[in-house]
């Protein structure tokens, strides 16, 4: 098993890894549909309720042909970092309108937690690992679901690219292949969910620009 998580990634990855290169818009993530609703007072509990998370506590499940948290560990002392860093703090409950949210995505045998990253907070360049949710990793999809609007110091890239994304916004990535970051510079917590699944056909019609707009309508 490799000592390091980042070079086993790259191996793995059919990513082109120049770093110089600017791709078009849509190539390093796909921009599918945006949600619109009020979930403002839902978030601030969200917020206010995350919990702190390491890469060590992130409660990452390994597949054995994978490089794992000593590789991860590995690469963060290499580079000079507390292996104990927080990257961000995560909520593991979905109901109400957080449900009604993700059940629009139409995945099966899905996981999801709340993404909050507070100032300070970084998660280091990566490739995704999730060949544990499905023998076929092409039938899995992982999503990110921005709960507000891009603010100053707030920083996610994926390829080459960086986002700059609006409240709602749904986005998708090739996630075996596609490095990724993200950091909190600003001074207000980033908030987001990140959902991964396999897909079906309520998940492809996204994909092929059917319901741009989704709207959340809250319960009585």
């Amino acid at each position: 098993m490799s000592t390091s998580n980042w070079e086993q990634s790259k191996e793995q990855s059919d990513f082109h890894f120049d770093w110089k290169r600017h791709e078009a818009g849509g190539h390093d993530y796909k921009w599918l549909a945006r949600f619109e609703g009020d979930w403002s007072e839902e978030l601030e509990v969200i917020k206010e309720t995350a919990q702190p998370k390491t890469w060590a506590s992130r409660g990452k499940n390994y597949h054995k042909d994978h490089p794992d948290l000593e590789a991860e560990q590995n690469d963060l002392k290499n580079a000079g970092m507390d292996a104990d860093q927080v990257i961000f703090r995560k909520v593991f409950e979905f109901e109400g309108v957080w449900k009604t949210m993700i059940d629009k995505l139409g995945l099966e045998n899905s996981k999801q937690a709340f993404h909050i990253q507070y100032p300070g907070e970084l998660l280091n360049l990566h490739i995704d690992k999730q060949y544990e949710m499905n023998d076929n990793p092409k039938n899995v999809a992982r999503f990110f679901i921005f709960l507000e609007d891009w603010k100053p110091g707030q920083f996610l890239q994926i390829g080459t690219s960086f986002v700059q994304w609006r409240k709602g916004d749904l986005v998708w990535f090739d996630w075996p292949n596609m490095p990724h970051a993200s950091a909190n510079a600003g001074w207000e917590p980033r908030c987001l969910i990140q959902i991964t699944g396999t897909m079906t056909d309520i998940t492809k019609d996204l994909f092929l620009g059917r319901n741009k707009i989704i709207k959340i309508v809250k319960q009585a």
